[in-house]
């Protein structure tokens, strides 16, 4: 996760800010309580709405008791009173996709990344473990999505839906975890190819220079920033993803927070997407 799944905050009523502020709060203490304060500075707002959607697709309407902050105690906070299964859920998610990436950095990093990542990655290693304990089948769905993710790169295909496909499929079997919805799982394979092609846009400046996999590098031969005309290629690669998005989400039944939700996937997600391509990196 990357941080591109966001609120578009000025279009919030105050209270729909305050409940989105208040999962927030609530999964970094559910974070802090199953993986140790340190888990807390992995957590990311693609996490945030990853526990948002479960608790409005399990139909929570969450019940808020205020508290402090333990970072700032100056801070007042809103934690949730119901819902802590699909907090602890989403707290053993971050921590298992945060292993994976202490391991991609380790792999494609600079030197003194890559030196970093290797002091990191014993404390990622043992809180993997621990969620894996907790969740041993979304262990096992992101353990097969990163082996395929790497054969896909490996392969240099410049097809977007191909390349992005391990990552969707991924995200939309851990959504949809415990429901058995079709619909909830291509809302969240919507989610993940969003996901996917936002990095891959994001890092192509980075990726010709570094001469790494980057599928819209090589679907339109780039060898510098791209044009407006690709743009507007790549643009339309990720308004497809937002369309299964939007379809999926519009059969999904007996969902909660619906004006939260909605203000990310119909308004976030643009404003994320129109931010990468005038290059202000929302990563």
């Amino acid at each position: 996760m990357f941080g591109y799944v966001r609120v578009n905050k000025p279009e919030m009523k105050v209270k729909e800010y305050e409940v989105y502020r208040g999962i927030y709060c609530s999964l970094c203490r559910s974070m802090r309580k199953s993986f140790g304060v340190l888990s807390a500075l992995t957590l990311s707002y693609d996490l945030t709405f990853f526990a948002l959607c479960r608790l409005s697709f399990a139909g929570r309407i969450p019940t808020f008791k205020g508290g402090r902050c333990p970072y700032n105690p100056t801070k007042k906070c809103n934690y949730c009173q119901n819902g802590e299964e699909e907090l602890r859920y989403a707290a053993a998610v971050s921590m298992m996709m945060f292993y994976f990436k202490v391991r991609d950095n380790i792999a494609d990093g600079t030197f003194f990344r890559r030196l970093l990542m290797y002091f990191i990655l014993p404390y990622a290693l043992l809180k993997y473990r621990k969620a894996k304990r907790l969740y041993p089948e979304a262990a096992e769905i992101i353990e097969g999505a990163m082996k395929e993710q790497s054969a896909t790169e490996k392969s240099g295909t410049d097809s977007p839906d191909r390349a992005a496909h391990s990552s969707a499929d991924a995200l939309g079997r851990l959504l949809d975890y415990g429901f058995g919805s079709e619909s909830i799982y291509r809302f969240g394979y919507g989610t993940g190819k969003f996901v996917y092609l936002c990095d891959a846009l994001d890092d192509i400046e980075k990726d010709i220079k570094k001469k790494s996999y980057n599928v819209f590098v090589n679907k339109y031969s780039l060898t510098a920033k791209p044009s407006d005309e690709v743009k507007e290629g790549i643009k339309k690669s990720l308004n497809m993803s937002l369309a299964i998005v939007s379809e999926a989400y519009s059969e999904i039944e007996n969902k909660s927070l619906t004006p939260l939700v909605e203000n990310i996937i119909y308004e976030g997600t643009e404003n994320t997407m129109n931010d990468i391509l005038k290059g202000k990196v929302k990563k």
